[in-house]
Formats: C-alpha cells, structure tokens, sequence
C-alpha cells in the first residue's frame, strides 16, 4: 500500500482536505517568518487599528502547503504554480483551516495535472485567502 494519494483516487470537484487541517498563527511564527524573508514591512511589527499584530500576507504560503501535506501525491510531483486572493490580513493568535477542492484534473505532456482551489477561514468563518494551485503530479509506482 502507497502512503501518497493516487491519481486515479481524485475526482473533479471532491473537497481534498475534510475536515480542514488547522494553523496557529503565533507570534514566534510570524518573526521567524519575518526574519527568514527579510521582511521590513512597518506594518508587520506594530499594532494595527483594533490593537492586533497582523501576519505577513505570504504566509499564506505556508499556511496553505502545510494544509496541503496533509494529502501528498507521489514522490517526483511539482509545485507548478500557485495564486492567491487576499481577503484580509491573519492575525496573531487566530487558528487557520485551510480546506482544498479538485478544480480540474488533465494530461499534459504524459503528465499529470491536478486543478486545486483554496480557502482558508479562521476560528470564526471569517475568509483570510482564497486561491488556485497547480500540481503535477508525481510518477505513481
């Protein structure tokens, strides 16, 4: 038994991650986000308007990936692009759950591809990212 997800096992408009994998946005997290980015966005280390730190917003991309490891193709996949839609920013000490659809699945190449849409809601509902990626997936054995 295979401890990837099969090709053939995906359909078009399955929910790929159910129930959604959770995320804590802490805020050791973020400055070590920060620090590994280079990241001297002013608004990232202070307060905003309602007293809260905010989150860069391309930790999304680690949010995201991280739900997304949850459910992996074979080895020799590739990451072959990925977009995002912000809604608002994340905020320290939120829970994140990122929930993921088959969009399209399709050859190309002898390859294949899987379609994913993405969105990722904090502890109360509230929309944080929404988004589209595109996997080609690994050579299945």
């Amino acid at each position: 038994m295979s401890d990837y997800v099969r090709y053939s096992s995906l359909v078009e408009g399955d929910t790929f991650l159910d129930p959604p994998p959770s995320f804590d946005v802490t805020e050791v997290l973020v400055d070590k986000y920060i620090a590994a980015t280079n990241d001297t966005t002013p608004e990232l280390n202070g307060l905003n308007a309602a007293g809260k730190r905010i989150a860069p917003p391309m930790l999304a991309a680690v949010y995201v990936i991280d739900a997304l490891r949850t459910r992996v193709g074979p080895p020799g996949g590739i990451h072959a692009k990925q977009q995002f839609k912000f809604h608002r920013p994340a905020i320290i000490g939120e829970t994140l759950f990122t929930s993921a659809s088959v969009l399209k699945l399709y050859e190309r190449k002898g390859r294949n591809y899987v379609d994913m849409t993405t969105e990722t809601k904090n502890q109360q509902g509230e929309l944080i990212t929404s988004g589209m990626i595109t996997r080609i997936w690994g050579k299945e054995s």
